[in-house]
C-alpha cells in the first residue's frame, strides 16, 4: 500500500511568478503602506490638508470604488449569460 503525503508535503515544481504578477504585488503592497501611513500622517499634523481637498480625494475614492464594483458585477453577469448552460433540476437518463 503507497504511503500518502502529508499536508506540509510537497512534490510539485512551483512556477517563477510572471512579470504581471510581481508587479501587481508590488502596486498593491505600496498602495497598503500608503493608506496605512497617510491617514497617521494626517493625524499627526504633519500634513495640513484643506477640507475641499479631503472631500475631493473622498469622493474619488467612492467613484473609483463604485465603479470597480459595477465593472465586476457587470463582468459576473456576462459571464453567466454566456456561460454553459447548466440543467436547473437533475436529470436522471435511461440506461
Amino acid at each position: 500500500m503507497a504511503r500518502r503525503p502529508l499536508v506540509d508535503e510537497t512534490d510539485g515544481e512551483f512556477e517563477q511568478p510572471g512579470l504581471g504578477s510581481t508587479i501587481a504585488v508590488g502596486v498593491v503592497g505600496i498602495v497598503a503602506v500608503f493608506l496605512a501611513v497617510v491617514p497617521a500622517l494626517v493625524a499627526l499634523r504633519l500634513f495640513a490638508f484643506p477640507a475641499g481637498w479631503v472631500g475631493v480625494a473622498l469622493g474619488c475614492l467612492g467613484a473609483a470604488m463604485t465603479g470597480m464594483k459595477l465593472i465586476a458585477l457587470a463582468r459576473a453577469f456576462g459571464a453567466r449569460l454566456w456561460g454553459p448552460r447548466r440543467p436547473r433540476a437533475a436529470v436522471a437518463y435511461p440506461d
